[in-house]
């Protein structure tokens, strides 16, 4: 019997407080791709267990009632007596010590040895020093100032800011507006502080450690470009009757694309992942927008549950969804932020379109996923099931023409066959790159002319 109680007072913890059989340890966490690792040997201690690291063999045991547990770090597989499972995460060994994942204690090593274990995740508030805004050049720049690095998120449109920091800010509730922010208002919190701003003249953003900075974007060449293979790690998307998981497809699509690309454009070229693991949705976009992307591509499988004979090609950009089919895809990509443990509210939705007729990038996006569709149709032996629109998480916070593609139908039986060969997925790759750099050499004709 197991269970884990999880206390989310924030979002990375200083400390995780571990409780089984009466006694409990506090343990401070290594933090790897995005996963929480805490000492093998502090667990063992307080589930009352035998610990021994053989250096030789780079093999930790555990032992217990009759029962024993070995494992490798870097390998998911373990042994459990006299049987092998794997995991979905690998235990790490760093400076001497074996760490392993907060989320797998209960699951794997409470299962193993039938212990009830508590987790508790344990954060102080932060204290946030100071906020101001600054001008630099041609940027305006919302500065923060703290003992210690604090976690923010940043929504934008080019009117609208609003940003939340978690942690408490003690100095008085004033911001001075400047610059390309007209006005500025400063709400403290219990647990965090909000600063909505008012924005002119601003189409971009780059979200720095200690800094916010809003600028006007003009550029009259694409040098960069940014590949996300959705989905990885604990997320697999969706996952066909043969057991194809989406994840592998979009990483399998998404690396031949950037050679693709860097092969023939000479471009720069960012991926967001190159090996399964998982990252956030908002994370995708912070990476395009931190390297001040020109264009970013979200590349997905499409499913649905109803019917296995859906099939097809299809390219989407971010605007309000017009039929309940759209709205259903969107809502399968953006099921991804319960692995953040987030729920999207109507608030969350309501600020996605906040001004989207407004937007810098509507229009650019509608075209670029025009050129890919178009690409779609020509090199791809399937259906072409057209452009659509609808509200995607992972698109709203780039800040450049964005698109989301849905290469094939996993969840239909042929095209997941299809899914599987090399072959089709150089030809998805090809025929997305054949309307990237159709889209290219398109918007540095208008923007040359």
């Amino acid at each position: 019997m197991t269970l884990l109680l999880l206390s989310l007072l924030c979002v990375i913890p200083n400390q995780y407080k571990i409780t089984c059989d009466g006694r409990d340890v506090l343990v401070e966490p290594e933090r790897v791709e995005l996963q929480d690792y805490v000492s093998l040997k502090s667990v063992a201690e307080v589930l009352g267990l035998s610990y021994i690291m053989d250096n030789t063999t780079q093999r930790a045991y555990l032992a217990g009632d009759g029962r024993r547990f070995v494992l490798i770090p870097n390998i998911t597989s373990v042994q459990f007596n006299d049987s092998y499972y794997n995991m979905p995460f690998a235990p790490i060994y760093k400076n001497g010590n074996v760490y392993f994942p907060v989320q797998l204690i209960t699951t794997t090593l409470g299962s193993a040895f039938e212990k009830l274990v508590f987790i508790k995740r344990i954060k102080e508030v932060p204290i946030i020093n100071k906020v101001s805004i600054i001008t630099r050049e041609d940027s305006t720049i919302l500065k923060f100032s703290w003992p210690r690095p604090v976690g923010f998120d940043v929504r934008f449109s080019t009117k609208r800011a609003i940003v939340e920091i978690d942690g408490v800010y003690k100095d008085k509730p004033t911001l001075k507006a400047k610059g390309a922010i007209n006005s500025a208002t400063l709400t403290p919190h219990n647990t965090y502080t909000s600063i909505e701003l008012g924005l002119d003249g601003v189409n971009s953003v780059i979200e720095r450690d200690d800094e916010v900075v809003f600028y006007y974007k003009v550029s009259d060449r694409v040098g960069s470009i940014v590949i996300d293979p959705g989905h990885g790690g604990v997320d697999p998307g969706a996952v066909g009757k043969k057991g194809l998981y989406e994840k592998d497809v979009n990483l399998a699509i998404g690396k031949m694309l950037r050679q693709l690309v860097e092969d023939s454009l000479k471009i720069k070229v960012i991926i967001t992942r190159d090996r399964d693991f998982y990252l956030s949705l908002k994370e995708r976009t912070n990476i395009a927008n931190r390297n001040a992307a020109d264009l970013f591509v979200s590349i997905h499988c499409n499913a649905y549950r109803k019917s296995s004979r859906k099939s097809g090609f299809e390219t989407y950009f971010l605007s309000a969804a017009k039929t309940n089919e759209e709205r259903a895809v969107a809502a399968r990509e953006n099921a991804s932020l319960k692995f953040d443990d987030v729920e999207m509210t109507n608030d969350d939705i309501s600020f996605i379109f906040y001004d989207l007729a407004q937007s810098a990038y509507l229009d650019e996006s509608n075209r670029f996923a025009e050129y890919v569709q178009v690409s779609a149709e020509k090199h791809l032996g399937i259906p072409s099931r057209g452009v659509k629109q609808a509200g995607f998480y992972v698109l709203h916070g780039a800040f450049m023409p964005a698109v989301l593609v849905e290469c094939a139908f996993i969840s239909n039986p042929d095209e997941e066959k299809k899914l599987r060969q090399k072959r089709f997925r150089q030809q998805l790759a090809y025929c997305i790159y054949r309307g990237i750099r159709n889209y290219i050499e398109d918007y540095e004709r208008r923007l040359n002319n």
